[in-house]
């Protein structure tokens, strides 16, 4: 499991995620829809699946559900913005590993990279 997911729809910010993860001496791959993401999982279990709250197709209880049937399923972070309470609270509910804010995400990513990867 040396390989990240972000699910988002937001290719611009996927490259300051791409360093972070490079940085972590793993590889990202970008997802932007459930299909998708299942098929990764299913073919290589990743390390940590960041969530992009602000992507149309990002459905934290879904995601969390496809991670953990995944044996060896890695954790489960999801950002957004803080207007997004719903979405925000919705993740937390739905038993991601770590949900922050978009700004902190922005501010910590190598730290919160670091953090998932970690056993």
């Amino acid at each position: 499991m040396n390989s990240v997911l972000f699910f988002s729809d937001d290719l611009m910010f996927s490259s300051k995620i791409a360093g972070a993860v490079a940085n972590s001496g793993a590889q990202m791959r970008c997802i932007s829809t459930m299909s998708g993401l299942i098929d990764q999982l299913t073919a290589t279990p990743a390390a940590a699946v960041i969530v992009d709250l602000s992507c149309a197709a990002a459905d934290p209880a879904a995601v969390v559900a496809a991670v953990k049937k995944i044996p060896g399923h890695g954790k489960v972070a999801a950002f957004g913005a803080h207007v997004q309470a719903g979405k925000l609270i919705a993740a937390e509910a739905a038993g991601c590993d770590l949900v922050i804010t978009r700004g902190q995400f922005n501010a910590q990513v190598e730290q919160v990279v670091a953090s998932l990867r970690a056993d």
